[in-house]
């Protein structure tokens, strides 16, 4: 049998970095434009070797892309919009993971 490992990373404001540090993710990429944003992601996206992209919100929608844009090819790396704004993270959390799963998946699930 054989085991593949894929890397977690992070795609964050260089002011935010330092949390998602604490949360204990190891690769983390401080940006402070989104235009190096933007070709970090193209950078990573073509990395076999990496399962999962954290991004946070407010860096996708500088660069006025949305989850069926980061996700349109190819079933890794995942890429994750993480809300990262007090506008993002005071709206329903039950919401924003239901829309997360419906859009991974695609079926909407229900507790």
């Amino acid at each position: 049998m054989v085991v593949e490992s894929k890397r977690v990373v992070v795609i964050a404001s260089k002011d935010n970095a330092h949390f998602y540090r604490l949360l204990g993710f190891s690769e983390i990429y401080g940006v402070s434009a989104s235009s190096e944003a933007l070709s970090l992601l193209r950078d990573l996206k073509s990395k076999r070797d990496i399962g999962v992209v954290l991004v946070e919100e407010s860096i996708t929608r500088s660069l006025g892309l949305d989850f069926a844009d980061l996700n349109e090819k190819g079933l890794t790396p995942h890429i994750v919009i993480v809300p990262d704004t007090r506008e993002a993270l005071a709206r329903d959390p039950n919401l924003y993971y239901r829309r997360l799963v419906l859009r991974v998946i695609g079926y909407e699930v229900s507790a």
